[in-house]
């Protein structure tokens, strides 16, 4: 009986070890074709964001603080406002990796694809939108459309945020530096982030900024949205899940 007892074990151990193994390798097929939808989704999200930061500059209501400095400052300069912010988005970056290196901390928490085609495309994306927008047709001057603009482009915004952010594969240098300046002082995030979107709207107001309503809702009224495109829209794109009567296909484990 005993030994019996002994084979079934060790026949039970060797089939669950292979039922592991096999799983594994089935998660890692799966990780991989993840992986570069990973890439796409960064790339996506990036474009939405562009497209809805110029849609909302073309409502005449306020564009977010970071996006609203440089295009009041670029308009005193000799380059674009793309131009201009990712110059100021490498300078942001350069201090970032500066602070990692002396914090001894991995320079993937504050560089990644997702970072360098967020720092150079979001700019050069609003330039060519805006361009193409202004060859056919003219600032809107309605109200009603300025405020369809308006909701259009906040929804945007999140929606873009959120395919972008979802598979993790760096922040902008913008939205690092609140991160890091947080974990650095133990000032909580929030309080970070409301500190430099404040510093940003001050510079906007000194060079004359678009500052309105869509400012403020940007910089605190975005994150409820965010949520909701993570649950509905890009997670269960990212993770191949279905919703309903559909089965879930692939793998809801977190990259790591």
């Amino acid at each position: 009986m005993e030994m019996f007892y002994t084979r079934f074990l060790n026949s039970y151990m060797n089939w669950n070890l292979k039922k592991r193994d096999f799983a594994r390798a089935r998660s890692l097929f799966k990780r991989k074709d993840i992986g570069m939808k990973r890439y796409f989704m960064a790339f996506i999200g990036v474009v939405f964001i562009g497209f809805s930061v110029a849609v909302l500059n073309l409502s005449g209501l306020g564009v977010d603080p970071f996006s609203c400095m440089n295009m009041s400052v670029s308009a005193h300069l000799p380059f674009s406002f793309g131009v201009w912010q990712i110059f100021v988005n490498a300078v942001i970056l350069m201090l970032l990796v500066i602070h990692v290196i002396r914090e001894k901390k991995k320079i993937g928490a504050v560089f990644g694809f997702g970072t360098l085609w967020n720092m150079t495309g979001v700019g050069l994306l609003v330039d060519f939108f805006t361009t193409k927008y202004h060859i056919f047709f003219q600032n809107p001057q309605n109200l009603g459309i300025r405020i369809l603009f308006l909701v259009i482009a906040i929804l945007g915004i999140c929606l873009g945020c959120s395919i972008y952010m979802t598979p993790e594969l760096g922040s902008a240098p913008y939205d690092a530096l609140g991160i890091q300046i947080h974990e650095t002082s133990k000032v909580p995030f929030k309080l970070c982030r409301i500190t430099t979107d404040l510093i940003c709207v001050i510079i906007s107001l000194i060079f004359g900024g678009n500052i309105g309503i869509g400012t403020v809702i940007t910089a605190l009224g975005t994150g409820p949205f965010v949520q909701f495109f993570n649950e509905h829209v890009s997670k269960p794109w990212l993770y191949h899940k279905r919703r309903g009567r559909y089965a879930v296909r692939g793998t809801t484990e977190p990259i790591q």
